[in-house]
Formats: C-alpha cells, sequence, structure tokens
C-alpha cells in the first residue's frame, strides 16, 4: 500500500532495471474515511507524505469533507500512475465503492458512477481483520456458527445462532460469508 505515487514509479523502474517485464498492476487503497485511514496506515505501516498527513487531518472531523479528498487525491495518484505508464488500476474497495466511483468519474473513465453509489449500509459494517461484517453475514464464534441480526456502534453484533440470539463482543467472532 502507498499514498505517494513516486514509490511505485521507482519500484516498477527499479524492477525493469532486474529484467522483470512483467505487468504491474498498482493496487489501491482508496481514502474512504480518517478513522480507516490511520487503521490502514497503522496496520500496514506505510509512509504518509507530509502533505498528506497535514490534509488528513485538517479534515477529520468531517466524513464528508474526507471522502471528497479521498475522491481528489485518488485521481491525482492514479493519474500520475497512468502517465507514468501503469497498465491498469486496481482498487481495494473492502465494500465502500463511493471513492472509487468518483475517482473513475474525476479520470473521465467512468460518467456518474459516483451518483449511483449507496453506500447505506457501510454505518452497520464493521471492520473484521481484512473483512467487514454486517447485518446478514455468517460469522463463527465459541458459541457456533449464526448470522448477523444487528452490528452495535462498539463492534458488538447481535448473532442468531440455532434459533437463540447471542450478543458477541467485536473480536469474538470472525466472517464467513456474506450476506446473500
Amino acid at each position: 500500500m502507498f499514498f505517494d505515487p513516486e514509490v511505485f514509479v521507482n519500484w516498477v523502474r527499479d524492477c525493469r532495471e532486474w529484467g522483470i517485464d512483467c505487468p504491474i498492476i498498482p493496487g489501491l487503497m482508496c481514502i474512504n474515511a480518517y478513522a480507516g485511514f490511520r487503521k490502514m496506515v497503522g496496520f500496514c505501516k506505510t509512509r504518509v507524505p507530509p502533505a498528506l498527513e497535514e490534509k488528513m487531518e485538517s479534515l477529520k472531523d468531517d466524513k464528508d469533507a474526507v471522502k471528497q479528498f479521498g475522491i481528489d487525491y485518488g485521481a491525482e495518484v492514479c493519474q500520475r500512475l497512468l502517465d507514468s505508464g501503469a497498465c491498469g488500476l486496481h482498487f481495494y474497495t473492502l465494500n465502500l465503492e463511493k471513492v472509487v466511483y468518483g475517482t473513475l468519474d474525476k479520470l473521465g473513465i467512468s460518467d456518474g458512477l459516483l451518483e449511483k453509489s449507496n453506500e447505506k449500509d457501510a454505518a452497520s459494517m464493521i471492520a473484521m481483520g481484512s473483512a467487514w461484517a454486517k447485518k446478514g453475514d455468517t460469522v463463527k464464534s465459541s458459541s457456533g456458527e449464526g448470522t448477523v441480526v444487528e452490528i452495535k456502534a462498539d463492534g458488538s453484533a447481535v448473532v442468531e445462532i440455532g434459533g437463540r440470539t447471542h450478543e458477541l463482543a467485536k473480536g469474538s467472532y470472525e466472517k464467513l460469508g456474506n450476506a446473500v
């Protein structure tokens, strides 16, 4: 994961100098929310350019401004990558498509996707390692396997297991499958 496109551009150049000539497609994690940005930067030990650090700090209390900045910054990074010869772009959406759609619209790759995006379920999702759990997903805990009925603000989940509901603390269950 990177937030400075020059890191990727230089890495590809180094690969080419070593004779690696297969396609190298950048994987991009868009900025959707301040807390998610902080979590992923810490988890991946990613270097954050000072200007990006300052901008994120200035926007951290305005979720809509962070999302709009994610679109603008994402488009800027993607354009630089495409201009440097990247043969494609791969987005890690984490089931949150709005910023990706906005980025693609801003690049001119799509038209009107942002207006069609729907992240109404984002508030009912909770991060679980590298996945997200939401109402209707199948999860596993020490109490058994069941279906998420509700995600609470603290990350705990109300899960139906064998016809009975159980409240499971955040971190005490793992996601097995997505809601249909």
